[in-house]
């Protein structure tokens, strides 16, 4: 930022005014061209020029950015933004807006950072905001992110874990007269094979109703969590046949 001048910033909101207006007025020509170019061109519409028209936009979008983080770092800040914004929507026009929001936030915030900071360079600045963004959407972004697809994962392991205790004890109640039988903990242990916290699954069972502690210290399976439980061994069989 600090080799750029006031005419630079100028040409820049000219420019990028510019491309912004093209992408508005012709929206839907660009939807058309970037996933049904031939169903366009049924339609009347003249895609070759729509093609040449949305790379002229695309160069734009490129000259100006040449300035602020140079011609390497350019490419990031063409395939980052929209990269970031794919992770936390899947309608064309959020990510649109999105991207240009990711953009316009790493490039103020690594142009900030570069300002008040001496011998920091902009342009690479701004990348690496940039890639903290990416890196953030990756990781966190509802649906898409690793860390909520890790959540789901345990939440998943977590209820079949549940589900399996409780066919345990449905089991281990078939085998005696009526469900008021207490069983060890460790018997339900040996059962999984020593995988899962079955403690904390006993545990959730617990909060449904569906088992209970007994005074001795062992757990059994409550009339509702038989009653589910067979309803569970049912469908089962039901798949089978």
């Amino acid at each position: 930022a600090a080799t750029m001048l006031a005419q630079d910033v100028w040409t820049i909101a000219v420019l990028g005014g510019f491309a912004i207006a093209v992408m508005l007025v012709c929206w839907k020509e660009f939807k058309l061209l970037s996933f049904d170019p031939d169903f366009g061109q049924t339609l009347g519409y003249r895609m070759r020029a729509i093609d040449v028209l949305l790379t002229s936009v695309l160069v734009i979008s490129i000259v100006i950015g040449l300035q602020t983080v140079g011609v390497v770092l350019m490419s990031a800040m063409v395939v980052a933004p929209a990269s970031a914004a794919r992770q936390w929507t899947n309608r064309l026009g959020g990510m649109v807006v999105l991207a240009g929001l990711f953009g316009a936030l790493a490039g103020v915030s690594g142009a900030v950072i570069s300002s008040t900071t001496s011998r920091v360079p902009t342009g690479p600045t701004i990348v690496l905001c940039l890639t903290l963004i990416v890196l953030v959407s990756l990781s966190f972004a509802p649906g898409r992110g690793v860390v909520w697809e890790w959540a789901r994962h345990q939440r998943n392991r977590r209820r079949l874990l549940t589900g399996a205790v409780l066919d345990d004890l449905y089991v281990l109640a078939g085998q005696h007269e009526g469900i008021r039988h207490a069983h060890p903990v460790g018997t339900l242990e040996a059962m999984r094979g020593g995988v899962g916290d079955v403690v904390r699954s006993l545990d959730e069972l617990s909060r449904q109703g569906l088992a209970k502690q007994s005074g001795e210290g062992g757990w059994e399976i409550t009339q509702a969590g038989f009653d589910h439980a067979a309803s569970r061994s049912a469908t089962r069989d039901e798949d089978e046949d």
